[in-house]
């Protein structure tokens, strides 16, 4: 629950930022509304998603957190102990708390961090400043439903 909440303002926070509430927008006019600092796309449940305004990437203390929101959806990937290029499972277990998060206004929320999530994230180059990679999960549902979110074709360019 504390995962969602999370996200939950992460992903209001990008809303926002990308609706220009804080005095500057996020988008730039010149690129319709797409990314500003890279690529951050997948495939959710077989339909393409890409978010809009600026993907926040954070590196602290080892770890990688890429938050992103559209219209449809909110997405967190968190991934600890990255001090290099390598792959990373997305299943938080007690000996890794590397999780995806994924939210959807009136649909829900799921994680790879719920019993039977799965996933990875492909780390090829990671610099102070620019993270490249590919990532696949299955989250399941936070609720009492059965549902599992499906994300394939994940890949990211991204510079911060």
């Amino acid at each position: 629950m504390r995962r969602f909440s999370l996200l939950t303002a992460v992903a209001a926070g990008l809303v926002s930022s990308a609706c220009g509430s804080s005095g500057t927008s996020a988008l730039d006019p010149n690129l319709s509304g797409l990314l500003t600092n890279g690529t951050f796309k997948a495939t959710i449940n077989g339909t393409a998603w890409s978010p809009i305004g600026t993907v926040i990437v954070s590196r602290l203390a080892g770890g990688l957190t890429m938050s992103a929101a559209s219209t449809t959806y909110a997405m967190s990937i968190v991934v600890l102990n990255v001090s290099a290029p390598g792959t990373f499972t997305l299943n938080a277990s007690v000996h890794n708390g590397s999780h995806a998060a994924v939210s959807a206004t009136g649909q829900g929320a799921w994680d790879t961090g719920n019993t039977g999530g799965t996933g990875s994230v492909v780390v090829t180059t990671l610099t102070s400043n620019h993270v490249v990679g590919t990532f696949t999960f299955d989250a399941p549902s936070n609720s009492t439903s059965s549902s599992t979110l499906h994300v394939t074709s994940g890949a990211f360019d991204l510079t911060f």
